[in-house]
């Protein structure tokens, strides 16, 4: 994003834009949610710009977005993005702390360790910055043919050389299980029980596990039960349902259960939504925000 086109004034008088935030406007109050949910700060990138989005969710009673790109940008720009959230009361869940790729992560094979550490270093700097508390993690995906015992302590080494440089930080890594049966064929953790065994073995309150919800849905199910086994492990959630990754009440998954058993447990944090939207531009944000409410609401 060009920084001109990145500073544009949120009011953009007359335009279809200015037009289409008007019209989206809330009847209702924010902040009545049991949970603090985060809309991707990706929603409706190609209609309206970053404070525009802000506004938008802020509107909408969500005082909080997740954005995994956010190292794309320049430093400079990421103040930029630290004021108007300010100017919201708005906080930020995760960014990617290394962006490479999830087949190149840089901690189940050695040879990348050096660039992942590179890339954390990094995302501690951006930390600083927009002064979040959580980056995800990638394993990367399995060395064909080499035990994976030694995958694993190649995981917890990195891990542990991870946790050292976080120590004097606020900054914890959340690490993510994808599934292998959809999206990440080859992908070396998949399955919580396996993430909380790493997550034993480094022992460090600075990397916990992110639990996405849609992942977890298409590895194992039992989401629940799971959440409750491992929650000691659990640093952060995202969301989407499943079949097809888009907002709740698209597929199988009862997220008015699995919100209060969250809620029920304690968790005050972040769930960000790390997903699609089932129909496109405002409305199909709109209707993913219903969604939402109709998910939250238990008494």
């Amino acid at each position: 994003m060009k920084r001109r086109e990145f500073m544009k004034t949120v009011t953009m008088a007359g335009g279809a834009v200015a037009l289409s935030l008007g019209d989206a406007r809330p009847a209702t109050a924010a902040g009545k949610y049991h949970l603090r949910y985060a809309p991707r700060l990706d929603f409706l990138s190609r209609e309206l710009t970053i404070p525009q989005r802000l506004e938008l969710f802020a509107e909408h009673g969500f005082d909080a977005t997740e954005y995994n790109g956010l190292t794309n940008h320049p430093i400079q720009e990421v103040e930029e993005i630290r004021k108007k959230m300010d100017s919201l009361g708005m906080g930020l869940g995760i960014f990617v702390a290394n962006p490479a790729g999830w087949n190149k992560a840089g901690l189940v094979d050695p040879k990348q360790r050096g660039a992942f550490v590179e890339q954390l270093n990094k995302a501690v700097e951006y930390h600083k910055v927009i002064g979040n508390h959580f980056a995800t993690v990638i394993t990367g995906p399995e060395i064909p043919g080499a035990p994976r015992g030694d995958q694993r302590r190649n995981v917890i080494e990195g891990l542990e050389q991870a946790a050292d440089i976080l120590e004097k930080t606020e900054l914890t890594i959340v690490v993510e299980p994808l599934n292998h049966l959809v999206d990440h064929a080859g992908y070396f953790l998949v399955h919580s029980d396996e993430a909380a065994e790493i997550m034993a073995a480094v022992g460090s309150p600075h990397v916990k596990i992110l639990f996405d919800m849609y992942h977890q849905q298409v590895s194992e199910g039992n989401l629940i039960n799971n959440i409750r086994r491992y929650y000691e492990f659990i640093g952060y959630f995202q969301v989407g349902d499943v079949p097809g990754r888009k907002e709740p009440g698209t597929g199988e998954v009862n997220w008015r259960n699995v919100f209060k058993a969250i809620h029920e447990l304690g968790y005050q944090g972040i769930i960000g939504m790390e997903h699609g939207l089932s129909q496109p531009g405002m409305a199909g944000l709109l209707k993913c925000f219903e969604e939402y409410k109709k998910a939250d609401s238990w008494t």
